[in-house]
């Protein structure tokens, strides 16, 4: 019997975003069929171990026991990536056979040579979901660089595994541009974006935000950044920039946890700043709120991520009909969503001096409702769970 299955280092009950997307897919798959996953044992937001073995009786779950180490340390994540990597490697060997579907997320990209290799020996059909895409986003991040040996290796190896596949599903039309570029022919790539949570977080104006996050906010413009505090995000040009405008009103509050959180920290505590807050990760059932707390919400992407990548929190802060400030590549998704649709706004980080200009001018206006309602317009129009499930069954579920 032909079996699916689902390779992802985060799955439940991670709510990070891969795990989230990946646990969403499989319950997607397992209303038309068996499927089979492998994946991590131990929260990555909380270093919990779980050891559940199946979702509803429907889900067939095959943890590998992964340490508990410090994933924001960087020596700590490749040692993961690895040791995944090869655990995955006997799992396959021993448990999949010829023709069965095998449904790859791109976390860690050690598993994308690993995978592709054995791929040409088991004869299993490979369909790659894509998240991060490395090696690029470590060069824009800044932890290797193009010219180097190891990048030129390290790249020759994971392109392999691309070119591997027999389907690849981009989440967004500059991701699809990206890999066309690396050689992939374009009937290979379906484009299926990210969702939002249209029937969770929903516009909500009866939210008292100073009463949750316990802050004085009257007469306050809020900007939030919610998610994870990376490498790639730029949250520290974007910090340098908020200290230099004059605007009074203005509020910047952090949500999440990451490899640069206290760098950021350090830098606002540094430079004396006082109207920038840092809170801790919030569970997804809190999306509600803190996005219904804030005026406008922060998406930022260092130079050099055009077509690595869009940020799923995009979609929710767009269904609690929250306007966008977007700071990254011009022509990625984001931009195009925003120019487009007119529901934010959207920079370069070349252009310091219109950045610094906004955030003196913001101000609560008509102008931050009408982009809030046309961005909940657009993700009902275009990204409910329904619409992009429907495309992720009718992709996983073809012949291929």
């Amino acid at each position: 019997m032909i079996k699916t299955w689902i390779v992802t280092q985060l799955f439940y009950p991670d709510e990070t975003s891969t795990g989230y997307v990946m646990t969403k897919i499989a319950e997607t798959l397992a209303d038309v069929s068996e499927v089979n996953v492998i994946c991590g044992s131990s929260s990555y937001q909380s270093n919990k171990l779980n050891t559940d073995n199946t979702i509803d009786g429907r889900i067939n779950i095959n943890r590998i026991n992964t340490p508990k180490l410090d994933k924001n340390k960087l020596i700590n994540r490749v040692f993961l990536f690895f040791y995944f990597t090869i655990a995955v490697f006997f799992k396959i060997v021993f448990k999949i056979k010829k023709d069965d579907k095998l449904i790859l997320v791109t976390n860690p990209p050690t598993l994308l040579v690993v995978i592709g290799f054995l791929k040409r020996i088991k004869k299993f059909k490979l369909i790659i979901i894509l998240q991060d895409i490395f090696p690029e986003n470590a060069v824009a991040s800044g932890i290797i660089k193009t010219k180097s040996i190891s990048y030129q290796y390290i790249l020759k190896a994971i392109n392999y595994g691309y070119k591997s596949a027999d389907q690849l599903i981009a989440c967004g039309s500059d991701m699809a541009d990206f890999f066309v570029k690396k050689g992939i022919t374009k009937n290979k790539i379906t484009i299926i974006p990210n969702w939002a949570d249209h029937l969770m977080v929903l516009p909500d104006s009866t939210i008292n935000r100073q009463e949750y996050f316990n802050l004085n906010l009257e007469n306050k413009i809020v900007i939030e950044f919610a998610g994870n505090i990376g490498r790639v995000q730029g949250l520290e040009k974007f910090i340098d920039l908020f200290n230099k405008m004059s605007n009074p009103n203005l509020v910047l509050i952090i949500i999440g946890d990451g490899a640069h959180k206290k760098l950021l920290q350090d830098l606002v505590l540094f430079q004396n700043i006082s109207n920038v807050y840092f809170f801790e990760s919030k569970p997804r059932n809190e999306q509600h709120l803190f996005l219904n707390s804030c005026d406008i919400g922060l998406v930022t992407l260092c130079e050099g991520m055009y077509g690595l990548g869009v940020p799923s929190k995009v979609y929710n802060i767009m269904s609690a009909a929250k306007p966008i400030l977007y700071i990254g590549d011009k022509g990625s998704e984001i931009d195009l969503y925003i120019n487009n649709e007119d529901i934010g706004w959207s920079f370069n980080w070349e252009k310091e001096n219109a950045i610094i200009s906004f955030l003196n001018d913001i101000a609560q206006s008509e102008l931050l409702k009408r982009k809030g309602e046309n961005a909940r317009k657009f993700v009902l129009a275009n990204f409910t769970e329904y619409i992009v499930f429907e495309e992720y069954k009718k992709v996983l579920t073809r012949n291929i």
